[in-house]
């Protein structure tokens, strides 16, 4: 009998961390493919159009060796944010609102990959929504830490919002101080978040509401 119980609890330990586990891959993969896609924004067509299709192919091969079972819609969800990450990414210096926009829609994004994850695990909604929210701004902050120490060991011009000088191509000029910069990126990225966060939630009350009307109806 006592070998039994061991065994039953060694078994719930293991899926135990084996679920844990699952879960810090997921958040790392996570960080080091959109920091390497923002990394290289700045970088010529060629070299942008090339880490655009490696990404795509490193999104598909995690996928199929961790098992996570995405769908078409998180292909496309991860497209998007690819071709607004890297292919589109001159318009950082054509508009400032460019950054901001992207640091607003991309967490939301970002958020139903999160979710999707943490859905396939059996825990409360709330739990889930709030895991979910504070794994997107871990990400978040990550990702500034990451533009700080890009910035500081080889000057990518990551911090801070630049536009082109008309005088001279190559020429940048700065027109947000790198402060403000990261303060302003956190906090679009924390909206972005809480955007999802309330529209998730509003449909799994909506859904939960219509079931129990249905008991009566």
């Amino acid at each position: 009998m006592r070998i039994g119980n061991k065994n039953l609890f060694n078994g719930v330990n293991a899926k135990i961390f084996k679920s844990r586990r699952a879960r810090i891959i997921y958040i790392t993969i996570g960080i080091i493919i959109f920091g390497l896609l923002y990394a290289l924004k700045n970088t010529g067509y060629s070299l942008r159009l090339a880490a655009f299709l490696f990404s795509i192919l490193l999104f598909y091969v995690i996928d199929l060796w961790l098992e996570l079972g995405f769908e078409k819609r998180h292909y496309g969800i991860f497209i998007i944010v690819a071709l607004t990450g890297i292919i589109f990414s001159p318009l950082y210096f054509i508009s400032p609102d460019y950054d901001k926009l992207l640091h607003l829609v991309s967490p939301v994004f970002l958020s139903m990959l999160i979710f999707f994850l943490l859905d396939k695990v059996k825990m409360k909604f709330s739990t889930k929504i709030f895991l979910t929210f504070a794994v997107m701004i871990a990400i978040l902050s990550l990702f500034e830490i990451g533009e700080y120490a890009l910035d500081q060991l080889f000057g990518l011009k990551l911090q801070g919002v630049y536009i082109r000088d008309l005088s001279g191509i190559s020429k940048l000029n700065i027109i947000m101080d790198k402060n403000d910069d990261t303060m302003i990126d956190l906090l679009f990225g924390t909206i972005g978040a809480l955007i999802f966060v309330l529209t998730r939630t509003i449909i799994f009350y909506k859904r939960k509401w219509n079931k129990r009307m249905k008991k009566y109806f």
